[in-house]
């Protein structure tokens, strides 16, 4: 059973902790879980942007707790651990760097199961910064898994090198360019262009990605809300929270119009 997380991280009530056992990481990841009082709706996945249970940039489920109740309503948040940058990708070589498998194979799954016999509800994705590029690679790169895509301030939208922690984790020149998040859109742009299933926040730290990223996503034709909210600092804050949740649920209820229609 999920464990009750540590009382000094003032997390919202029906917080739990599941301890994961992964063979894509080193031993430790955990995935920390928000569970609503209602119905359970929907998932979402908030990406994290440091390794471990780091909190230099503050933390994404006790900001989440501080959003007025209609933005939680039936919605699961977790929280997931990594143990290295979580960029999202699978290294080259180490197998116990496998952090796209990681997520996929082993987070989704495993809060899934926490539903019981519940429908499957729709697992969407919500991060900023490289927590924004990695959502926007996942989204491309499994369309059918997850449903939307809410991200501000996401990393390497613009013509800039690979960030040093991403060749880390990646391992070879052939892995970067597998995960490069501008190719992917266009590589995947196809199975995009149904239905508005992202939404691009900004202004923060990285306004030329922002930029870069409502051009390319116009450029090749993906539907998409682009939106310049007040500016808030490049951490887990509710002032980009909200109306990155917002933006959330209305994509949701255009891509998936009848809450029955969930996919198995």
């Amino acid at each position: 059973m999920p464990s009750p997380p540590s009382a000094h991280e003032h997390l919202p009530a029906g917080t739990r902790l599941v301890l994961l056992e992964s063979p894509f990481q080193r031993p430790g990841t955990q995935v920390t879980v928000i569970w609503p009082e209602q119905r359970v709706r929907r998932v979402v996945l908030a990406l994290p942007v440091e390794k471990d249970d780091g909190r230099k940039y503050g933390h994404s489920l006790a900001e989440i707790g501080r959003l007025p109740a209609h933005l939680r309503d039936g919605t699961v948040f977790a929280a997931p651990t990594f143990s290295e940058s979580p960029w999202l990708v699978n290294h080259a070589i180490r197998a116990d760097c496998q952090q796209e498998d990681h997520l996929v194979r082993v987070v989704v799954p495993t809060v899934l199961a926490l539903l019981g016999g519940q429908a499957r509800p729709p697992v969407h994705l919500l991060g900023f910064s490289k927590g924004g590029f990695a959502a926007l690679n996942l989204l491309t790169r499994h369309p059918g898994l997850f449903a939307v895509a809410s991200v501000w301030d996401a990393s390497l939208l613009s013509d800039r090198p690979p960030h040093p922690q991403l060749v880390d984790v990646a391992g070879n020149t052939a892995r970067l360019d597998e995960y490069d998040v501008r190719q992917n859109l266009r590589r995947h742009a196809q199975v995009l262009h149904g239905a508005r299933r992202i939404a691009l926040g900004g202004i923060g730290t990285l306004e030329a990605d922002w930029t870069a990223g409502r051009q390319r996503l116009e450029a090749l034709g993906i539907p998409h809300d682009a939106y310049r909210d007040a500016p808030a600092d490049h951490r887990w804050d509710t002032a980009w929270l909200a109306p990155a949740l917002q933006h959330l649920l209305a994509l949701e209820a255009d891509f998936l119009p009848d809450p029955s229609a969930r996919q198995e």
